[in-house]
């Protein structure tokens, strides 16, 4: 209103963009309150202000509407010569009838505001006569110099004000947006303090206000304008209609907003169970990733601060951020996605919930399109994005970015919005909200994985190395890739002390896994064949030492050892076996230069059954 208040003596044309379907809290000074207004009705409000005589609006399904006019002036006898009516039929014509006799000297003052414009520009290629009549007659006026004349004769006045009200700012053809006479207004989406302005009017719906408590009024206004950052003042008041048929109370406004936004109504972080799921995640958990009691701990520390509500509690407001923020680094085949796995678990009650971003395939600065959309026109904008898409599908999950140091810088900025803002505009311009979510990268940073050689120092961690000096390694060799390397300090901030750093496997850990591994086959064994096998003593322990000679690999290199010394030894036998009993006994494993045998016995023919595998 004032940009348009300050420019109104030299300028005959407007073009307001961006945020115009808006509803805008304007302060009436005569009542001390605010009212609620279209954009349409706030620039009519002003144009009154400026004594115009006739202001009328247009759109193209209702068309050409007088909503002002002074005491003094007969719109009808004014514009009888134009047959106004309330047939829609030529409004164009019409409306560049009515623009056209403003100029008249004799005219009164007259101002057109003109819903809709995107649409009227872009039928320009295709346009009839009437609607080319009104663009040239536009164009004509925008560029005219009898505007300076009149700026001479009348000081501070424009017999015509012409509004456009447009989508974009880029709808607006050339010949008119690049025109002397006419400026562009931007309306922006509204910044925090309007929200909670906003927030507070809409609120008193909800409950009577002398019965409303003023602390918990004040909380609900302050929580429902943080968390609808990038919302309109129409879409917050949406929100609370949503309550009202909802039944939510006003200190629960936060449940309905995210209602709206998900239009999901019961939310897993306000189970009344998942404390008690959390409580008991240390040994369920522990069950499934061995030897990382301290990874584990910190994990849950982080997810039950948000299961409680305590996120962002320290910076005193709501925030529209994920739900949780881990970063797992350590060794390969540590645990770092199975643990991932099962927080999906313990948290959403399903495996499932759970989704994996390979960032290697996100190398390449264009595959940011295949993570969030391409933009209309290019290939594959149908489709959407990857990560969009899942979280528009399924928007309380756990979403692992694996070797996030893989991915394009490029793709690190989009990072920036969500961990920031929780919310991620696709490819077709629609918003996507994290807000719910728990995000998970991992990383291998700063450990060694090979054997010791000439090439290792002392700035990677290795097998053997005391847990706290692979911890400090590992820490360092993140913080120098982003600050020094990415130089994306602002990234490693968002992150900040949710570090997770994964040990490497002890010995005792590793013969656990090749119990495990065992057990394992003979499940599968006795499901798939209906052999139930058993395994000799001396051939698990000489699986088991094969197995940890190497746990520089992790839980990999164990279940590679496994695969090699018994899988695949057993498959070849199995095969071999001219008939199977329903127990036989797994023996005999042993090296025979570069290959295994292992032979498998019968409990009804001891004659054994001998085959060789590389």
């Amino acid at each position: 209103m004032r940009e348009i208040d300050l420019a109104f003596p030299v300028t005959s044309q407007f073009i307001v963009a961006g945020n115009i379907r808006d509803v805008h809290l304007i302060r009436d000074p005569t009542e001390n309150a605010a009212r609620v207004l279209t954009t349409a009705q706030v620039i009519v409000d002003l144009l009154i202000a400026r004594r115009y005589d006739l202001i009328y609006t247009y759109d193209p399904v209702d068309g050409i509407r007088l909503e002002h006019h002074g005491a003094e002036v007969d719109p009808e006898s004014f514009f009888s010569s134009t047959h106004l009516g309330r047939s829609t039929a030529s409004t164009t014509g019409r409306l560049a009838d009515l623009i056209k006799n403003a100029q008249k000297p004799e005219a009164p003052r007259v101002a057109v505001v003109i819903a809709y414009a995107s649409r009227l520009w872009a039928e320009e290629p295709h346009a009839g006569p009437d609607l080319r009549g009104l663009f040239a007659l536009a164009e004509k006026l925008a560029n005219s110099n009898d505007a300076v004349d009149q700026l001479a004769l009348n000081p501070g006045r424009f017999d015509c004000g012409i509004f456009w009200l447009a989508d974009e700012a880029q709808d607006a053809p050339t010949w008119l947006s690049h025109a002397s006479g006419v400026r562009l207004v931007h309306i922006p989406l509204p910044a925090l303090g309007l929200r909670k302005a906003g927030a507070g009017l809409f609120l008193r719906r909800m409950e009577d206000p002398a019965a409303m408590d003023a602390a918990a009024a004040r909380a609900a206004e302050t929580v429902l304008a943080d968390l609808s950052q990038g919302m309109t003042l129409r879409e917050i008041d949406s929100v609370v209609t949503l309550a009202i048929e909802q039944g939510v109370d006003v200190p629960r406004i936060d449940e309905a907003l995210r209602s709206y936004r998900l239009g999901i109504l019961e939310s897993p972080w306000g189970d009344p169970l998942l404390l008690q799921r959390l409580s008991r995640g240390t040994e369920s958990i522990s069950r499934r990733v061995l030897g990382q009691p301290r990874a584990i701990q910190q994990a849950l520390t982080v997810l039950t601060r948000s299961a409680m509500g305590l996120t962002g509690a320290h910076v005193g407001n709501a925030s529209g951020r994920p739900q949780g923020i881990l970063f797992f680094a350590g060794p390969t085949g540590v645990g770092k996605t199975e643990l991932a796995k099962a927080l999906a678990e313990t948290l959403f009650g399903a495996e499932d919930a759970y989704i994996r971003f390979d960032m290697s395939e996100f190398s390449a600065e264009h595959s940011e399109a295949r993570l969030i959309g391409a933009p209309p026109g290019y290939v594959g904008h149908a489709a959407g994005g990857e990560l969009t898409n899942a979280v528009r599908d399924r928007p309380f999950s756990i979403l692992l970015f694996d070797e996030i140091e893989k991915a394009h810088p490029r793709i690190l900025d989009k990072f920036l919005q969500i961990l920031e803002d929780g919310r991620l505009t696709d490819g077709s311009g629609e918003t996507v909200y994290f807000s719910e979510t728990v995000i998970v990268f991992t990383s291998n940073l700063g450990t060694y994985r090979s054997s010791a050689g000439p090439e290792a120092t002392d700035n990677f961690a290795r097998w053997g190395d005391p847990y706290p000096d692979t911890e400090a390694k590992v820490r360092r060799a993140i913080e120098v890739h982003f600050t020094e390397q990415l130089q994306r300090p602002e990234l490693l901030s968002r992150i900040g002390d949710n570090i997770v750093v994964f040990d490497f496997i002890s010995e005792a850990v590793g013969r656990e896994l090749v119990r495990k591994y065992l057990a394992a086959v003979v499940r599968r064994v006795q499901i798939r064949h209906g052999i139930t096998l058993q395994i000799r003593p001396d051939v698990a322990n000489i699986i088991e030492e094969r197995a940890i000679e190497n746990l520089a690999f992790g839980g990999r290199g164990v279940g590679s050892a496994v695969e090699a010394l018994f899988v695949n030894p057993l498959t070849r036998a199995l095969m071999s076996a001219e008939k199977f009993s329903p127990v036989m006994l797994v023996g005999h494993l042993r090296q025979v230069e570069s290959f295994w045998e292992l032979t498998l016995t019968s409990a009804e023919d001891i004659q054994p059954v001998t085959t060789q595998c590389l």
